[in-house]
């Protein structure tokens, strides 16, 4: 987490303060939520040489959780995302010294455990929140060549089209975040700076990607 991540969270906490006697009506409350997800763009360099810069990304989140009391919270929460990139792919064994370019899209889908701690009791808080699960990783990027498939369609009957095979894998991932809750009644607003991780494998390791969250939500018994 960057220093200034830190220093905002801190000066968060510090406005909150006049407010963390206040109770809340959280404690004992299930809560669902939605949120449009922004990822931020990145510029990477991965096994071989090859270098890969995306855009900004896009998505939504839907999320349950339940509050045990005022401060701690747990529940599961499902995210799908989409990025644009743009990469200079190193030549491999057979192809050294040469390159290409290629551009394409790449979509996540995450399902994963997390857990919840609010600074204060109150209506206004400063929250952490962290989790882990699985990504699922889809990309265009062709790993065959075109096949051609024929399905039963229900009153069409047999059809063929075109059907090229594509990379995607299934990693394992976590992640650790900061942001602002404000209760409105049975309704809350969270604003949320995400972090998350999943192993590409190969040289290319862990990579860390900024994600930043709006939370609409409903609180109910």
């Amino acid at each position: 987490m960057k220093p200034r991540h830190v220093l905002a969270l801190a000066l968060l906490a510090a406005g909150a303060g006049p407010v963390a006697a206040q109770s809340s009506s959280r404690a004992g409350q299930s809560e669902f939520y939605f949120a449009p997800v922004f990822t931020q763009g990145k510029d990477l360099s991965q096994e071989g040489g090859t270098r890969v810069s995306t855009g900004t990304g896009q998505g939504f989140s839907l999320g349950w959780a339940y509050n045990f009391d005022p401060r701690f919270a747990a529940g599961i929460d499902f995210a799908w995302s989409w990025v644009d990139y743009r990469a200079n792919l190193a030549g491999g064994p057979g192809n050294l010294g040469n390159t290409t370019q290629i551009s394409g899209s790449v979509e996540t889908g995450t399902v994963r455990f997390n857990g919840t701690w609010n600074f204060f009791p109150g209506d206004f808080t400063p929250f952490l929140t962290g989790g882990l699960g699985w990504t699922h990783v889809y990309t265009d990027i062709p790993t065959g060549p075109p096949q051609n498939v024929c399905w039963y369609y229900p009153w069409y009957g047999t059809v063929c089209n075109g059907y090229v095979p594509t990379a995607n894998t299934t990693k394992f991932s976590y992640n650790l975040g900061f942001g602002v809750r404000k209760d409105f009644g049975p309704y809350f607003l969270r604003g949320v700076f995400n972090e998350q991780w999943w192993d590409y494998g190969g040289n290319a390791g862990q990579e860390p990607w900024q994600q930043f969250r709006l939370d609409f939500g409903i609180k109910f018994r």
